[in-house]
């Protein structure tokens, strides 16, 4: 009986997928529902560091290992959703989402941005700066508001994954924490920078992180 090797090599194929899984997402790879990958689980392509901070990756994660300094996207983005997970490793570890958010960074010993808007990204849901509120970085003034009650409903504690998905749409920002909104922002005036992600105490880990520009 003749072999078909078209057949062959396609059964071969099928029996990677089931033993080892699907392939991860790489970086520029575009899913069904129109976000890209900003991070492919292998390396911090697409990236650049800043100011020293100590961005690794491990086990196909984003690793981030206290520190200062930030990690930039390369490229600039206007109106999007982004989106991604996150845990914290130690409890009250603290980091932060930058967002439109210039290239330029102070010149003191953080060496974080000095001109953008930051998402909190600490393990803490009181005090002054919980969990994805929103935090000026030299940007011009803004209004916000957060649900801390709602906060305190959806937060995940430490050692357990949370996600953002956090969405720029003119002088517009929302905040949704685990899938619930938790601030909301307008008279945005940069309409336009990079994506980053702020070194600073304790260590977080980040996966998924993906982006759909609108």
């Amino acid at each position: 009986m003749k072999t078909n090797p078209v057949l062959i090599i396609a059964l071969a194929i099928g029996a990677l997928l089931v033993v080892g899984g699907q392939p991860p997402t790489t970086h520029g790879d575009e899913s069904e529902s129109g976000h890209v990958s900003l991070f492919d689980g292998k390396s911090l392509h697409g990236w650049v560091t800043e100011n020293g901070a100590r961005f690794s990756v491990r086990d196909g994660l984003l690793f981030v290992n206290k520190g200062t300094g930030w990690l930039r996207s390369e490229r600039e983005y206007g109106d999007f959703v982004l989106k991604m997970g996150f845990r914290f490793l130690d409890k009250e570890a603290n980091s932060g989402i930058f967002v439109r958010t210039a290239a330029t960074s102070k010149q003191d010993e953080n060496g974080w941005p000095d001109n953008g808007y930051q998402v909190q990204c600490m393990d803490t849901i009181g005090g002054e700066r919980p969990l994805a509120t929103l935090i000026p970085y030299g940007a011009p003034p803004y209004k916000d508001k957060s649900d801390l009650e709602v906060l305190a409903k959806v937060y995940h504690p430490t050692g357990e994954w949370n996600s953002y998905e956090i969405t720029c749409t003119g002088e517009k920002l929302i905040v949704k924490l685990n899938g619930a909104v938790i601030t909301t922002a307008t008279d945005i005036k940069r309409l336009r920078g990079h994506i980053g992600i702020q070194a600073e105490h304790g260590r977080v880990e980040f996966r998924n992180i993906s982006v759909k520009e609108k």
